[in-house]
């Protein structure tokens, strides 16, 4: 079983458990198994290790060189924290999933610790211990002061003075200036600790599943995850070391004892668990014959994770990937052996589906006998299964028609996410980024000479002449392909839900963005919008819109998270989303407190998207107008805002014989010419 163990201390000059003075290189040296100098004192520091620890050093681009040395990293770090307590390195000490295999390890814990510490510009000493074949764990001794960009070393703080009313300096009794102390970087802070806890687990997570292993970990404690077993300390090598010795360890006891009650606790719950199910009997259950549960008990050992249809189809996926990897690389022992495994866990894949397949059909038969069961597809007849079961009644022709809907969108946005990773930043650059494909295509081909009308011979040419360009074109026609065929999918997919929401609206006038922006609107307001509706359409209260804009505008790690959590439909990654968010808080900005109206301005749609929205003018357009009414409102605190965004849908829904966007993006810029740049107070 998968265990999470994270912990972390700051290491000083002083220890604080004997009050001797400690070297950086005598704790480098015991972690690393190195044979270290310190050039302090001239002391050699070595501890030596049965099995040789695995270590690395990652650092952030602009380290110097000398920092992949370790003896002269510490060196280094021992020279510049001059203070006879000063605190000279961050450790971390992190348990290591037993499920995976050394080389898996290594990657997660070399990946994790790049993304965490050395993007934010700290130097990563890295030692894997593996003493005990139970036990792989990592020490990750961090650097505690930044680097500037010229390699040189950086401040951890800095002072800044007080003022009074006047400008004046605020002194203290002595005399001398007030000033705070502010940290150069966020290490230190709380919310900082509990982002890189987080991580490791949503790590660690991602490796072990992408590794066909069902098990995950959690940073959270057994409390926050509703458990009721207490969770066990961690007891490290010494007392394990102790037990071993004949002599009790106080913390494998407290374990002993802590497993004890878990256990209990684990029989109580079996209990509760099987009094419930012989309580409820279902009148619709699923019946899979003797045979059939063997076949899925033998695959699932196979395939090493439970089997329902949603894991197949993710296994599914990951096969389709994992062979797209190494499909191109050379041929070798390794390639043979990995596409071999592929293949055996399609065909049980396979062998799966029918087993489901053949349980849908005769349940279908049994209680839809008048339904054409070929009609369906697999995922249809599993869904009509399934809510069947849950409702623990007979479907409606109209639920089965909702189904098939549901299903249909659904298939559909899994292959579009199976291409893309943000849908929303692919709508707002499509057209730009086929535009210079096709550009870049004409100018290869026009510099490799190919012609329309000796074709095939001029490619030839081309490839014998100049293989490194023609290997270019090749790419940016496969590319341009793959644009469209996605570009095709988000049509169809946009399509099928507009005629299901809309079924009055012609598709065909509406350009992609539009559809997109359509369809957002409504995830939204979380209701169809009509023309009569527009006016007063309102997601959040006040108070959300207040907690949410504070969320949104402070520097805070963990605001995302919070957010999440308590607004699990809030689509953080999606521009217009936060776009109809903001445009929904300006029409109600005179019930806001001034603080937060102010606030308002700082939420900008077009970050979400980064540099993708470069190429989309009508998101930035729309945040300048928002951005001028809400400025006009807290200078003057004249008429209430009308927001911008109805506008747009309205231009949708009436479908105008312009195209609703460019004439939208037209009316806004006409408004631009018109705008007073100078800002005057609050009228007198």
């Amino acid at each position: 079983m998968a265990i999470y163990h994270f912990s972390g201390q700051i290491m000083s000059r002083i220890s604080k458990q004997t009050g001797k003075p400690k070297s950086p290189l005598a704790c480098a040296a015991y972690r690393s198994g190195e044979k270290l100098v310190d050039e302090v004192d001239n002391k050699t520091f070595f501890y030596k290790r049965e099995v040789e620890p695995i270590t690395h050093i990652l650092a952030p681009s602009h380290a110097p060189d000398w920092v992949y040395n370790r003896e002269r990293l510490w060196n280094e770090v021992n020279k510049i924290e001059k203070n006879y307590n000063a605190q000279f390195a961050r450790e971390f000490n992190i348990a290591l999933p037993v499920e995976l295999t050394k080389e898996q390890q290594e990657s997660l814990i070399l990946d994790y610790c790049k993304d965490a510490f050395v993007d934010r510009g700290m130097v990563a000493d890295i030692a894997i211990h593996r003493d005990e074949d139970k036990n792989p764990h990592a020490h990750v001794m961090l650097t505690i002061r930044p680097f500037n960009n010229d390699g040189t070393w950086g401040n951890k703080a800095k002072r800044q003075y007080r003022f009074d009313e006047n400008g004046n300096h605020i002194l203290d009794k002595n005399g001398k200036k007030v000033f705070d102390k502010i940290e150069t970087t966020d290490w230190n802070k709380k919310e900082v600790f509990n982002y890189w806890r987080k991580l490791w687990a949503d790590k660690a997570n991602y490796y072990l599943k992408e590794n066909g292993i069902n098990e995950a970990i959690s940073h959270l404690s057994n409390e926050d995850r509703g458990m009721e077993q207490m969770p066990t300390i961690h007891e490290g090598y010494v007392a394990r070391k102790i037990e071993k010795s004949g002599k009790q360890s106080e913390r494998v006891s407290i374990n002993n004892e802590i497993k004890k009650y878990n256990k209990t606790v684990s029989n109580l719950q079996k209990f509760k668990a099987k009094k419930e199910q012989i309580n409820y009997q279902n009148t619709f259950a699923r019946k899979f014959s003797p045979m059939e549960k063997k076949s899925l008990r033998d695959i699932a050992k196979e395939l090493k994770m439970f089997v329902n249809v949603q894991s197949i189809n993710e296994r599914k996926e990951q096969l389709m990937q994992w062979k797209k990897s190494i499909q191109f690389s050379k041929d070798s022992d390794s390639k043979l052996r990995q596409l071999a495994r592929i293949e055996k866990e399609e065909i049980l894949i396979v062998n799966a589906e029918e087993i489901f397949n053949a349980e849908s059909n005769r349940f279908i038969q049994q209680y839809y006998p008048s339904w054409d069961i070929d009609s369906f597809s697999l995922d249809e007849k599993i869904t009509i299964v399934d809510k069947t079961i849950e409702n623990n009644q007979l479907l409606s022709e109209d639920q089965l028609d909702h189904i098939e809907e549901e299903v249909y969108s659904n298939n559909l946005l899994k292959e579009i996410n199976s291409i893309l990773k943000n849908r929303y930043a692919f709508v707002l650059t499509i057209n730009h980024k086929l535009e210079s494909l096709n550009a870049l295509r004409s100018e290869l081909e026009n510099k490799l000479g190919i012609t329309s009308d000796s074709f095939e011979l001029s490619l030839k040419r081309a490839s014998i002449k100049h293989p490194k360009e023609f290997e270019m074109l090749k790419s940016v026609i496969k590319n341009t392909g793959e644009l469209f065929k996605v570009k095709d999918l988000m049509d169809e997919f946009y399509n099928a839900e507009i005629s299901k929401l809309y079924p009055n609206i012609s598709v065909n006038n509406l350009s992609l963005e539009e559809k997109e922006i359509l369809i957002v609107g409504t995830e939204y307001y979380e209701q169809p919008i009509t023309l009569e509706s527009i006016s007063t359409l309102q997601r959040y209260t006040i108070e959300d819109q207040i907690k949410l804009i504070k969320l949104l505008t402070e520097d805070n790690q963990d605001n995302i998270e919070i957010i999440k959590s308590a607004y699990p439909n809030f689509q953080l990654e999606n521009p217009r989303y936060l776009m109809l968010f903001k445009d929904e808080c300006l029409r109600t900005i005179d019930k806001l407190p001034n603080d937060i109206s102010r606030l308002l301005k700082v939420i900008d749609p077009e970050k979400v998207a980064e540099n993708e929205l470069a190429h989309s003018s009508l998101i930035k357009e729309i945040n300048y107008t928002m951005n001028e009414q809400i400025d006009n409102y807290n200078y003057s605190y004249s008429t209430i805002p009308f927001g911008v965004t109805n506008g747009l849908l309205q231009g949708i829904l009436e479908q105008r014989n312009y195209s609703s966007k460019k004439q939208f993006e037209e009316d806004l810029k006409s408004k631009s010419k018109k705008r007073n740049i100078r800002r005057s107070g609050p009228s007198l």
